[in-house]
């Protein structure tokens, strides 16, 4: 399988979905946050679900994005946590970044949950309450300094693996289902032989220096619906 530049794009965004500090960010114009709502919440709930398989999701705890942030709309019992991440979880400076379009269901084991959850919420709720892209990047540096935010625990990953994703407005929107697995950088992403250019292990980093944190993806070979990704 090749991975198309939009979809080497598409792995930045993906990898700084979970964490981006971006130090020489840009403010942006924050804008119109309504379109990055969904009105239905039983439908945010059930895409939520569908980023991993059900018997993962059925029983994790869901989040759902409102005026304030992510909140708990589920509480699970398992451990896991899924969520419906917009385009704002993206790498800072990202041509993206505001695209309201964008869904990218996700689903955190528990020590994803623990460990790479906490920036996850915290950039929702940034965002949520208007403080400027430079300034998110400002802050998420020096709360990952302060160790407020942890790094990846021993075993932290996460699904996604829902056919209905959407990451990007030009063709394609999505990529082909993956898992991602979560480090810190005391290794580089070539210890695992991954890279960019990799269909077995991507370096899905996002080339971003700042971040502590490596991020590797591995696709694998089904949909969390059971629906065949072979050849997507």
């Amino acid at each position: 399988m090749k991975i198309s530049s939009l979809a080497k794009n598409c792995l930045g965004a993906l990898a700084a979905t979970v964490l981006s500090t971006a130090s020489s960010a840009q403010a942006q114009t924050s804008p119109d946050l309504a379109p990055f709502l969904m009105a239905d919440r039983a439908a945010e709930v059930a895409l939520a679900r569908s980023a991993a398989p059900k018997s993962v999701s059925d029983s994790a705890t869901i989040l759902v994005l409102t005026r304030a942030g992510l909140t708990e709309s589920i509480h699970g019992t398992n451990g896991f946590t899924c969520a419906v991440l917009r385009s704002f979880d993206g790498g800072l400076e990202d041509p993206n970044f505001w695209s309201p379009k964008v869904r990218a269901p996700l689903c955190l084991n528990p020590q994803a949950s623990r460990t790479m959850l906490p920036e996850i919420v915290k950039r929702a709720e940034w965002i949520m309450t208007g403080v400027s892209t430079s300034e998110i990047g400002e802050r998420t540096k020096r709360t990952y300094a302060s160790h407020e935010f942890p790094m990846p625990a021993a075993g932290a990953m996460s699904y996604m693996i829902s056919h209905e994703q959407y990451l990007a407005d030009t063709e394609p929107h999505g990529w082909m289902p993956h898992l991602m697995f979560y480090y810190d950088k005391s290794m580089p992403a070539s210890s695992w032989g991954a890279s960019q250019k990799s269909t077995t292990i991507v370096d899905g980093s996002g080339g971003d220096p700042a971040s502590p944190i490596t991020t590797l993806f591995i696709p694998v070979a089904k949909w969390s619906d059971g629906a065949s990704a072979l050849g997507h």
